[in-house]
């Protein structure tokens, strides 16, 4: 199963009302809810039709799995710091926790903003490491 990497002249083919923009879109939408499974579910199905919608759909799913890995690190460190104070575990881990949420939502937002116009939205690295591809 290999398959080449959309080019920018098959992404800058999506016009506005065209068909790949309602689930590119829904799948950065489906990430603030569900996290990675709606982007997956995406891909998986639309992957092979439209470039587009999967070069978005992976895009999400790398989104919501690295804030996932984010959340989990967050979790372990909280746990870690308990052992010794859970008062500074919480005073730690939560603030850790809402800044990378905050952090995902703001690039999801972003990223469903930039599907629907038809664009294509470039994700800083340290958010958005490429798992999915």
């Amino acid at each position: 199963m290999t398959s080449k990497p959309a080019s920018q002249a098959d992404l800058a083919r999506v016009r506005d009302g065209d068909s790949d923009t309602m689930p590119a879109t829904f799948g950065y939408l489906g990430a603030i809810v569900l996290g990675p499974v709606i982007p997956l579910v995406i891909y998986a199905v639309r992957s092979r039709r439209s470039p587009f919608t999967r070069y978005h759909a992976a895009t999400a799913a790398n989104l919501a799995l690295t804030a996932t890995l984010y959340g989990l690190c967050c979790l372990i460190l909280g746990g870690l710091l308990a052992l010794d104070s859970v008062t500074v575990a919480l005073f730690v881990a939560l603030p850790v926790g809402l800044v990378i949420w905050a952090s995902m939502l703001r690039y999801l937002i972003r990223g469903a903003i930039s599907a629907s116009r038809g664009e294509r939205g470039e994700m800083p690295d340290w958010i958005c490491a490429h798992i999915v591809s």
